[in-house]
């Protein structure tokens, strides 16, 4: 059984013939549990992207009580929703994984200039819990405008092949202040 080991965001896709869902959850630390708590990474904010399958037209839907500030900017406003949104509709727009699975997106602490956004993906299909499948590594040199997406096998290490597809992914994650 897998549990996230540091903030980020949980990503899963659910599709049905009238619409497609991303089901969405802020994972933060739980400031109360305590730094050397296994659990301590369980403040989860849930939220879902309904995408209507005939007029691709799209609504974030989430308890207005809930904190989704993940703009620096001390407000929970329409930056917060539209970068929320656009990871999303990036996760729901990417080719690279199969529908089927979940995606846990966590920034990486490395030195500067470079910076890390780990994919780990998860398998969700039959399971309440996700179970781990494998991850993947996007780094960037410039501040997050670009990213290289490569596949890390646990056993032999990163890959030298690049996965395209999951930049954009990236991209609009790294936007966010979890």
């Amino acid at each position: 059984m897998w549990k996230p080991s540091s903030a980020g965001v949980l990503l899963q896709r659910i599709d049905s013939p009238e619409n497609h869902t991303v089901l969405i959850k802020l994972v933060r630390e739980n400031k109360s549990a305590g730094q050397q708590h296994e659990d301590r990474f369980n403040a989860i904010t849930a939220m879902t992207l309904h995408i209507n399958n005939e007029t691709k037209q799209h609504k974030l839907e989430f308890d207005p009580w809930s904190d989704i500030n993940v703009i620096s900017d001390g407000s929970i406003d329409e930056k917060d929703i539209n970068a929320i949104t656009q990871l999303a509709l990036a996760f729901y727009h990417q080719k690279e994984v199969e529908p089927d699975v979940g995606i846990f997106l966590a920034l990486i602490p490395v030195d500067t200039p470079r910076r890390l956004v780990r994919i780990e993906i998860l398998d969700v299909e039959d399971n309440e819990q996700p179970v781990f499948d494998y991850f993947l590594n996007a780094t960037s040199f410039d501040e997050g405008a670009n990213f290289v997406v490569r596949r890390v096998n646990p056993h032999t290490g990163p890959s030298n092949e690049d996965s395209p597809g999951l930049e954009d992914l990236a991209k609009a994650f790294f936007k966010l202040k979890i």
